[in-house]
């Protein structure tokens, strides 16, 4: 597929979070169609685990490239790389052939793709960008454990980096909180969530072969495994605890 350009498409796409499973149909019809895949890396020329996660799905003679995104807030550096990275995949789909930026969860919630579909845009205004929407790690860590990430009408807030000192704040403001990225601070949400009076559970490599989930927080203290979520909740006077739920209209169900 090509645009008016001749330049093929580039597709940004969510990968999920990490069972090949979970890819969406249309994630497996633009990897299918593509020419061309460019996965991020953790380190130059290392392994990228969106990209075990596609490779099942990529046809053969498909180009395989990765890129590395320095973990840094020097805003300089970050859209040297951004750049980079988006002035290859013009390259790539120069060629005529779909490309795809692989991404991990959802391709538009705290991925780099949101970063590099402005990138291309502001390279090439007249290439066709588009995105491919994935299943997100939260989504995966609550149906691991069978508990819901929301209900009814609560709201949910999705702390995405180092939580505030006193993280049992946040419950002031949401009755359901996610705290991504959150193996190095495990002790001090197990503290929140006892002075808070909240449920709280990890997931740890959520969807994978080796998953794993507790609600004894502080047991994984010394593991700082990069891919925890934590999944806080504190019961309030409009949370059902007889498993009824309030009546909805069916439309406003669209997450």
């Amino acid at each position: 597929m090509s645009g008016a350009t001749g330049r093929g498409v580039i597709h940004g796409v969510g990968v999920g979070p990490g069972d090949p499973g979970l890819l969406t149909v249309r994630a497996v019809e633009v990897l299918r169609s593509a020419g061309a895949v460019l996965a991020p890396a953790p380190h130059r020329g290392g392994d990228s685990l969106a990209l075990s996660i596609v490779r099942p799905y990529l046809p053969a003679g498909c180009e395989v490239h990765t890129a590395h995104f320095p973990m840094t807030e020097r805003r300089g550096e970050l859209r040297a790389a951004w750049d980079e990275a988006a002035a290859l995949l013009l390259r790539l789909a120069a060629a005529g052939a779909p490309v795809a930026f692989i991404t991990l969860g959802d391709a538009m919630l705290y991925s780099t793709w949101s970063y590099l579909h402005a990138a291309v845009r502001r390279l090439a205004p007249d290439a066709d960008v588009r995105t491919v929407p994935g299943v997100t790690a939260m989504s995966a860590c609550a149906a691991a454990v069978g508990r819901p990430l929301a209900e009814g009408r609560e709201p949910l807030l999705v702390w995405p980096d180092e939580p505030p000192a006193d993280a049992g704040e946040l419950l002031g403001l949401a009755p359901n909180v996610v705290f991504m990225k959150a193996g190095r601070h495990l002790p001090a949400l197990a503290t929140a969530a006892q002075r808070s009076g909240a449920d709280a559970v990890a997931v740890r490599r959520a969807s994978r072969p080796d998953e794993a989930w507790t609600t004894e927080l502080r047991e994984w203290s010394a593991d700082r495994e990069y891919f925890t979520t934590v999944l806080m909740h504190r019961a309030g006077e409009d949370t059902p605890t007889d498993g009824s739920a309030p009546a909805s209209d069916p439309e406003e169900e669209h997450a």
